[in-house]
């Protein structure tokens, strides 16, 4: 009866869930209601409803990993045990689409980017999910969904990479997995794609070579390429974005009020802000997201797709550093492996690994010595 209300409610509660420092009692009491009506009506807003929770398992992890509610037939549900039913009956259901599938898979990102530590046991459930999902998508044209199971291999690696590559060991499908993530490196544009491939590739090599499978150790130089190759990409295009915006706001030569003598009597008055408006407007009354349109996200994007609406700790390490950082311990660590493996890679690849590593030297030198701690 209240159908034609469900998509401002949501919409509403991105907002309560997203601006506040500290959610609620009152509002925690909605997560379980999202879940019973996901559950039960409601699987069609899935694109509607991950915003949301993942805003409920960043603001709160530890209550989100002990929190519970009462099921109809008596017993109790965890939240988390929630977040991994949605996930799983949305890549499992064959209404679901794709755009569907890749959001539903951000709710597993979310809990191994803010529960550091706390959910090892849940890790053999996300593999079966993930890699079960790559064996259909392997050879699909659009690469998106194979991006995010790779963002998820790269977010649980990054979690924990003795745990995450011995679930693939046992499943016997590493190198394979491997393979196929680096041939992907090319066709990455998505910036979480190309971070979570780099934190994730590179928190390979955080384990000693000895404890890596062989097939994987004879693979470091590969892994380092393509790792490297993506941090310079996205340094690459951190530095045009920003010469693009100065570009944009630099002033034109000569005076604006002598040069343009404003509009014809017969020419329609038109403003490239108000293009862009009216266009977002008529994206809204197509189906879009409300949301993201009241934030003023991507206008010009696919709604469904956006990479610019997930916010996790990730936000907050700097792929530059953490290429430099992890090749230097790996090679402080075991001098000889990593003199074998340096020998291996492509020359370019060797001189992109000292213009990033003298890109940090140079940033931590402007930033000054780190504060110690208060006594």
């Amino acid at each position: 009866e209240y159908l034609e209300y469900v998509e401002f409610a949501l919409d509403t509660l991105t907002f309560l869930t997203y601006f506040p420092l500290q959610l609620s009692p009152q509002i925690w009491e909605a997560f379980p209601l999202l879940y019973w009506a996901f559950d039960l009506w409601a699987f069609d807003y899935m694109i509607l409803m991950a915003p949301p929770l993942n805003n409920f398992i960043s603001k709160d992890p530890r209550h989100f990993l002990t929190a519970s509610a009462d099921t109809p037939e008596g017993g109790k549900i965890s939240y988390i045990d929630m977040i991994f039913s949605i996930v799983t009956k949305t890549l499992h259901e064959d209404r679901s689409s794709e755009s569907e599938q890749r959001k539903a898979l951000t709710l597993y990102m979310s809990v191994l980017h803010n529960c550091t530590g706390q959910v090892d046991n849940y890790i053999p459930m996300i593999n079966d999910v993930v890699l079960g999902k790559l064996g259909q998508q392997v050879n699909a044209e659009n690469p998106a969904t194979r991006h995010v199971v790779f963002q998820v291999i790269g977010s649980a690696i990054y979690y924990n990479p003795e745990l995450e590559i011995a679930e693939l060991g046992k499943r016997g499908v590493t190198e394979q997995v491997y393979q196929q993530w680096i041939k992907e490196v090319d066709s990455m544009d998505g910036w979480l794609s190309q971070k979570m491939t780099v934190l994730g590739l590179l928190s390979t090599l955080r384990l000693p070579a000895s404890v890596l499978p062989q097939g994987l150790v004879a693979m470091i130089p590969n892994i380092i390429s393509a790792a490297v190759k993506l941090a310079a990409k996205m340094k690459a295009d951190v530095e045009k974005g920003l010469k693009d915006d100065d570009a944009a706001i630099e002033p034109e030569a000569g005076d604006d009020d002598e040069q343009w003598g404003g509009f014809d009597e017969n020419e329609d008055v038109t403003n490239p802000n108000d293009e862009a408006y009216m266009s977002a407007l008529n994206k809204l009354t197509a189906g879009g997201d409300v949301s993201q349109f009241l934030l003023g996200d991507g206008w010009d994007d696919d709604f469904d797709d956006l990479e610019d609406d997930y916010h996790s700790p990730i936000d907050n390490v700097d792929e530059l550093h953490f290429v430099n950082d992890v090749l230097k311990e790996a090679y402080q660590r075991e001098p000889e492996v990593y003199q074998q493996v340096q020998g291996a890679l492509p020359a370019e690849t060797v001189a992109a690994c000292q213009q990033l590593f003298a890109a940090v030297d140079a940033q931590r030198s402007q930033a000054g010595p780190a504060t110690p701690p208060a006594s």
